[in-house]
């Protein structure tokens, strides 16, 4: 197993009033695929404009999307 790319977005919904990924698209302008490969961590790679878009709608940076979930020793 190695480090993975985890990330915030539920936690930033919730925080925002934002009840679902069609809401979430409709505010944000990123695809329903893109932000449900998103949620469920199963994104290969990142787009800057979507990481910009989301940092945007929820007024943060790329670091509170985003977080590394170490691998266990």
């Amino acid at each position: 197993m190695s480090d993975e790319l985890k990330n915030n977005i539920r936690i930033l919904m919730a925080k925002h009033d934002i009840p679902s990924i069609i809401e979430l698209e409709r505010r944000s302008g990123v695809s329903r695929q893109v932000l449900d490969r998103l949620i469920k961590n199963k994104s290969k790679r990142l787009d800057f404009d979507t990481v910009v878009k989301l940092c945007n709608l929820f007024d943060c940076e790329p670091g509170d999307l985003f977080y590394i979930e170490k691998e266990e020793d």
